[in-house]
């Protein structure tokens, strides 16, 4: 590809290429990978109790996020949108509650299951591109598996 063809390219997609132009592309996805490992500096210095109960209500926020912004950008006049984001919240809502109701080492792996549905969440509404910004949902989803493996892997405490 001669240097003509690839601005050419460039322009018509409007995409950098190289490394340089994917983390440009990808900065929802860094911004979410960042966010997570800040949260779990954090959450990390609290007795394991606490972090079972931050993790488990951060859970329960992420749906209630969804629910705040979707209405605020007026996409949930649509009743099957409604429906399905407060279908959600009470999901994540009893992912929240089985998770504090638990022991620590149960607790785990219903809050990395309640992560990783909400991962499924993020990609649905990335791919609809409706009740969040597009680069809002790749930063949960980003998020949500980080926090989801830590939690598979390192555990809580």
């Amino acid at each position: 590809m001669t240097t003509a063809t690839a601005a050419t390219t460039e322009t018509m997609t409007g995409r950098a290429g190289g490394p340089r132009g994917a983390l440009a592309r990808r900065w929802p996805a860094a911004l979410g990978a960042v966010a997570a490992v800040n949260s779990f500096a954090l959450v990390a210095r609290l007795p394991e109790h606490a972090q079972t109960w931050v993790s488990a209500w951060c859970v329960l926020l992420a749906a209630v996020i969804y629910l705040t912004w979707g209405t605020a950008r007026g996409d949930l006049g649509n009743r099957r949108l409604l429906t399905a984001q407060t279908a959600a919240v009470l999901g994540f809502g009893a992912v929240a509650m089985t998770a504090v109701a638990v022991d620590v080492d149960a607790a785990r792996y219903v809050l990395a299951a309640g992560w990783l549905a909400h991962a499924a969440w993020d990609v649905v509404h990335h791919r609809i591109g409706r009740v969040v910004p597009r680069w809002y949902a790749e930063t949960c989803l980003v998020a949500d598996l980080t926090i989801a493996t830590a939690l598979l892997t390192v555990g809580i405490g």
